[in-house]
């Protein structure tokens, strides 16, 4: 039985054809939702000047904006059963409020829970759209999780040069000004989905229990968990530090957020070619370039004169972030009963993993610099290459009928 068929039997509808429509809307969701959390390593140095936060408090950040996505598997796992469009419908208005309005925190502690609520308010879009882009990608799996993917990262490349050039005119308090773009994101999102169910089908709602589907996951889980987790250490300093890090060595605001959106930008391109390829060669071929590559162009960015650091960045952004999709392909054919708690489980996982690693780096840094710990980072992530040699057999094949 092939990944379609088995797939129409739960969950939201699968289509057998593309829809490029709908993937476009579900993509320009994810981009507009996650251009916002973009803007937190943008502004992170002021936030630290304004707050007197430490890098380990500034690590924290990361933690606030992920905890929740501890709840996805259980998000998803009610998608399976529930109609949820309204977590990702509203999901682009309420991240716009939740985050603009960190620049005016009076204290830590009000900044800890605005972060809280956002992290919430991404988590259920995360648990949910990703499956909806998946379901109307038919048997071009590889290509709609890039798309999806594609709408994330350069969401993340515009969302901080929107941010820096508003604050460097109207200063923190002018973030709300980028509210407006939430509020027409989610309206688009209403009249394209409103009919949407998030199940299809009384099979999808009799959905089989959490914890045989946790147990089937185990195989193909722990080997990711255990390749986010090293990773993820060059990944903090590319994505949550990368500003801190050039501000700290005599950067200006905008040169950083410039950076960081070069880093993000590139990233989209890296996706695109990558969710293409990864449907012709397999999963696993993709991931082995990623691992071997990023670390190279992070170390050479750290050597290199200051002209030529852009140039590097751009490099390990085009590689940065190419694993991701490989992965959500190889979730949603492992697991086709049960999409929506497949995804949550992974995006859970990775959230949660990479926000404990964010933390991990603040404190190493707030004791021996952040040139070192990126160094120390960028030689560790060679160590996730054994483990991509853990992942299943298939992912060595293309997706079912998308290798011509």
């Amino acid at each position: 039985m092939s990944t379609i068929e088995v797939a129409k039997t739960a969950g939201i509808a699968i289509e057998e054809k593309f829809q490029p429509v709908d993937v476009a809307a579900v993509s320009l969701a994810h981009g507009t939702n996650d251009s916002y959390f973009a803007i937190v390593p943008a502004i992170q140095p002021l936030l630290m000047e304004k707050l007197a936060l430490s890098n380990a408090q500034a690590g924290l950040f990361t933690m606030f904006l992920q905890f929740p996505s501890i709840f996805q598997p259980f998000i998803g796992h009610q998608a399976d059963r529930r109609n949820l469009k309204w977590l990702v419908i509203l999901a682009p208005t309420l991240s716009a409020v939740l985050i603009t309005s960190t620049g005016m925190a009076p204290a830590y502690g009000w900044l800890a829970l605005l972060m809280l609520a956002a992290g919430f308010s991404t988590a259920g879009f995360h648990a949910i759209a990703p499956v909806i882009a998946a379901s109307r990608s038919g048997r071009k799996l590889g290509r709609g999780m890039g798309l999806f993917m594609v709408g994330g990262e350069l969401g993340f490349g515009i969302g901080p040069l929107l941010a820096v050039t508003i604050v460097d005119s109207k200063g923190l308090s002018g973030l709300p000004w980028l509210i407006l773009f939430g509020v027409i994101c989610s309206f688009l999102l209403f009249l394209r989905f409103r009919n949407l169910d998030t199940v299809s089908s009384q099979q999808g709602r009799a959905a089989i229990p959490v914890r045989t589907a946790l147990s089937r996951m185990r195989s193909i889980m722990l080997p990711i968990i255990g390749y986010i987790f090293i990773t993820s250490f060059l990944a903090a300093h590319l994505i949550n530090f990368l500003p801190t890090f050039l501000k700290s060595e005599g950067s200006s605001l905008v040169k950083a957020g410039s950076a960081f959106s070069l880093v993000q930008i590139t990233g989209t391109l890296g996706v695109l070619i990558s969710s293409w390829l990864s449907d012709r060669i397999g999963q696993r071929l993709v991931i082995i370039v990623s691992t071997l590559t990023i670390p190279v162009f992070s170390l050479l960015f750290l050597a290199v004169p200051i002209a030529w650091q852009m140039p590097m960045l751009a490099g390990a952004g085009l590689l940065a972030f190419s694993a991701n999709p490989a992965f959500l392909a190889l979730m949603q054919r492992h697991f086709p009963e049960a999409r929506s708690l497949a995804n949550g489980v992974y995006m859970a996982a990775g959230f949660v993993v990479r926000s404990l690693v964010v933390f991990l780096v603040g404190l190493l840094a707030d004791q021996f610099g952040l040139r070192a710990v990126f160094t120390f980072s960028a030689w560790a992530a060679f160590l996730g290459l054994p483990l991509v040699f853990l992942l299943p057999k298939y992912a060595d094949e293309p997706s079912p009928g998308e290798a011509s």
